[in-house]
């Protein structure tokens, strides 16, 4: 075996397994003073990008645990057995709520708007509202099952509504608003007494407040709390999270009336989102999400890595000698509760596979907020790069050398979420999805550029491609300069790989896939003859492969068992830099 692909294996191994060693860890010293520490399942993401951890509770019996795993619902029994056959959801499952009973569960998933039901014993999914009110989120079941809370986002701010549940599917017509709450709402929560709580942030302070909107409930430690929350069968406890130093969240219980809280868990990843059962066990969720950028021969081979610590989505610098990364975590604090602002900078490091990186050889932009996927202009002078800087959004451009300060060059708008720039090879354009202004799908924007002074177009241009009905995902340049190759989604788990006119006209089909995989990157040869992928292989890996833009039969170009994404071709053709990733969440039982 070569020595680059034995380190390589080493360090996979190592990104892979640093989790499972604190979870056994603490596994192992929990059950060594009392068994109460159990592992129930783990719920494998189809990727680093475009996913947030998957949800998951324990039921209210306590015999079965349902998690997603993208848009898919897994529901197996808690102790081990067969996971129950139910129906993909139409796009990315992250809210579940069980039903009382234990017989069913709403969730969300449904890519044309509103909550949906899973009837377990007749395997059905309906949907959960006859016609759901705009801006309904997190519905959740009271106790005795008749009543249905959940947040509404209306004109004035959020509302806190209640439902009666006793008709399928449910006549939101006789919903009833409860009251205005002052700032952002979620997770609303019954307590046995029938009392709804929630997690409310005011003044840039996260808290549970109990009636929600009303009374805080003070824990000590006074620190940020993050949903979901749940309390305890006899109403006297709260199990929520609590903000660490470290940027991650550990569960913790509290009084239901506040006071001295008692941490469950310390872990260095995020811990968090209980759920109780009948017999009193709390079930919670761990984060494990690691990612390294790596190299290896377009014609294929062995995988090599260029960094041991988290980085990702790579992009190379014109001479092949430098590779632009991403790098940071993914959080529970600063990323998903204080969107769009999340921990991850741009940066560079060195294409050397005797000596992987460390550390990033230099910082290009490391704002509070999102930075990502930086790209070079072809003469080397300018940068261009993703970021939610200022509470945007958007593509932002700086020069190479020196510490100058970054411009916004993109106004989509919060929330139209820029995808990763290109250059074109001549120096002219600059291209990146985004959503459209009109439909808020996602397409391709073109921009004019002028790579000598830096200086953009005013407005982006939306690429109209025509033929295809299909979400875009990431587009590369042909030699040409006239042409993109697009990668798109036209439905759940199915993917299109086509080519088309920079200014606009039919898309030219290259291959259609199946993959789970949302945002899976895209790479084009330096002579526009072939285009790099990502797909599922027998193996159950979502590896690299390689084609004729021509068309043709793909060719796996990496095997090695581990996942990958966001291939990068380098300038002189003979490599293709990508990330190599492990995204999770594991379940685990506190007795």
């Amino acid at each position: 075996m070569r020595a680059g692909t034995l380190r390589f294996l080493l360090i996979v191994a190592l990104l892979v397994a640093v989790g499972a060693v604190y979870l056994l860890r603490s596994r192992q010293t929990a059950e060594t003073v009392d068994g109460r520490l159990t592992w129930i399942a783990t719920a494998q993401q189809f990727g680093p990008v475009g996913y947030r951890d998957p949800a998951g509770a324990i039921s209210p019996d306590g015999a079965w645990i349902a998690y997603s795993e993208g848009r898919f619902l897994r529901v197996r029994p808690v102790d081990g057995g067969p996971i129950l056959d139910l129906a993909a959801g139409s796009a990315q499952i992250r809210y579940l709520a069980w039903r009382p009973d234990s017989r069913a569960i709403a969730t969300d998933g449904n890519s044309a708007g509103g909550y949906v039901v899973y009837d377990l014993a007749a395997r059905t999914r309906m949907p959960l509202f006859a016609a759901q009110p705009a801006g309904l989120r997190q519905p959740a079941w009271s106790a005795d099952g008749k009543t249905i809370a959940a947040i509404v986002g209306a004109r004035e701010g959020n509302e806190l509504w209640k439902f009666p549940a006793d008709a399928t599917p449910i006549d939101a017509g006789r919903g009833e608003r409860i009251r205005q709450l002052a700032g952002a709402a979620s997770f609303p929560a019954w307590t046995p007494n029938g009392t709804i709580a929630c997690v409310v942030v005011k003044d840039g302070r996260s808290r549970v407040t109990s009636p929600c909107g009303g009374d805080e409930i003070r824990t000590e430690p006074n620190a940020d709390a993050y949903g979901p929350i749940a309390f305890s069968r006899d109403g006297a406890t709260l199990y929520l999270a609590l903000a660490g130093d470290r940027g991650t969240v550990d569960l913790w219980s509290a009084p239901a009336g506040g006071g001295p809280s008692r941490r469950m868990s310390s872990f260095v990843r995020d811990a968090y989102a209980p759920s109780v059962a009948a017999d009193g066990s709390v079930v919670f969720r761990l984060q494990s999400y690691r990612t390294a950028v790596a190299i290896v021969s377009a014609d294929g081979g062995p995988t090599s890595p260029l960094a041991t610590f988290q980085s990702e989505t790579p992009s190379w610098d014109p001479t092949g000698h430098w590779l632009g990364i991403t790098y940071g975590t993914w959080r529970r604090v600063p990323d998903d509760a204080k969107y769009p602002d999340i921990a991850q900078d741009a940066g560079i490091i060195g294409v050397d596979t005797a000596h992987p990186a460390s550390a990033p050889a230099k910082v290009v932009h490391n704002s509070v907020s999102e930075d990502q996927s930086l790209c070079w202009s072809p003469n080397g002078k300018w940068l261009a790069f993703h970021s939610h800087k200022d509470q945007s959004d958007d593509v932002w451009l700086r020069a190479a050398e020196g510490d100058g300060e970054p411009r916004r060059i993109s106004f989509l708008g919060r929330g139209a979420e820029t995808g990763w720039p290109r250059w074109s090879p001549d120096g002219r354009w600059l291209l990146f999805d985004g959503a459209s202004k009109d439909t808020r799908r996602s397409v391709i924007y073109v921009m004019g550029a002028d790579q000598e002074s830096g200086t953009t177009d005013k407005d982006a241009r939306e690429i109209q491609v025509q033929g295809l009905d299909a979400e875009m995902s990431h587009a590369e340049w042909l030699p040409d300069n006239a042409h993109v190759a697009v990668v798109a989604k036209e439905g759940p788990g199915r993917h299109v790989i086509f080519t088309v006119p920079r200014d606009g006209g039919d898309a030219h089909v290259v291959y259609r896939f199946a993959s789970e995989h949302d945002a899976p990157g895209l790479a084009v040869s330096p002579d526009g003859s072939a285009v790099a992928f990502i797909a599922p292989a027998a193996d159950g890996f979502f590896q690299v492969f390689r084609m004729p833009l021509a068309g043709g039969v793909p060719v796996q170009v990496t095997t090695d068992r581990t996942n990958k994404t966001q291939p990068a071709w380098s300038p002189d053709g003979k490599q293709i830099a990508l990330t190599v990733w492990s995204y999770e969440g594991q379940f685990w039982r506190l007795r």
